[in-house]
């Protein structure tokens, strides 16, 4: 999933460069605001922090026996 990920956003900046430099302002523009989104998640995931361990029935069972 991270490769096409990485192909994706590799494809967008390629496709913004060649709108800017044939001088599509517009087309860039367009180009960015549907990558945003994307690059938006993924800077969310990435700042989120994930717990390391989940707790199950069993770690609370034994924590009672105890």
């Amino acid at each position: 999933m991270q490769f096409i990920k990485g192909i994706f956003y590799v494809a967008c900046g390629c496709l913004m460069t060649i709108f800017y430099r044939e001088g599509m302002e517009v087309a860039m523009s367009w180009t960015f605001m549907i990558w945003l989104p994307f690059i938006a998640h993924d800077l969310a995931e990435a700042i989120t922090p994930r717990p390391t361990k989940k707790s199950t029935r069993s770690a609370k069972t034994n924590a009672q026996n105890k």
